[in-house]
């Protein structure tokens, strides 16, 4: 069972040390990427009112991030991201289930009514977590992402609640 709660300082540095490895950070956005993550860099953005980060638990266990990032509470949208920290866990829809069960959180709980991600092309894994997740591609911004020493696509996706609600009852 995939859980989440709210991400708390005894977790720090251990979603830290996930945010750091290469195979994880070569994915995130400019201003984390290519850079060693500290638990005082967590702290920070847990206390940005426009964050929210959640630890992800499977069967009990720490095992990922999922968050929202520059939520706006005038336009009531914001940005999903999520991580799967411990890589013998991939492949069994973990982050899938967290980033459904974050947008539940979203659309509920803090009434937002549009969510969006994006993925650089070559990244497959993300790719999939997002349209198992419900999203579906709104276009892509060409060549706007560095990737592996290469210029890459940023894939757009975007949800709505109607669209989160008719996924739920699917699953």
């Amino acid at each position: 069972m995939t859980t989440l709660e709210p991400l708390a300082v005894e977790h720090f540095e251990r979603v830290a040390k996930w945010l750091s490895k290469p195979e994880i950070n070569r994915w995130l956005t400019p201003e984390w990427r290519n850079k060693e993550i500290t638990a005082s860099m967590m702290a920070i953005a847990v206390r940005n009112r426009r964050n929210r980060l959640f630890l992800v638990r499977y069967s009990g266990e720490p095992c990922g991030l999922a968050a929202l990032a520059g939520i706006e509470n005038v336009d009531l949208t914001a940005m999903v991201w999520y991580l799967l920290g411990e890589e013998k866990l991939s492949g069994k829809g973990i982050t899938s289930a967290a980033v459904r069960e974050l947008t539940s959180l979203a659309f509920g709980q803090l009434g937002l009514v549009s969510l969006y991600a994006w993925a650089m092309e070559d990244n497959a894994a993300s790719l999939k977590v997002l349209r198992n997740a419900g999203f579906r591609e709104v276009g892509r911004i060409r060549q706007s992402a560095r990737s592996a020493d290469r210029q890459v696509d940023r894939v757009y996706f975007d949800l709505i609640p109607s669209e989160a609600a008719s996924l739920c009852d699917a699953h």
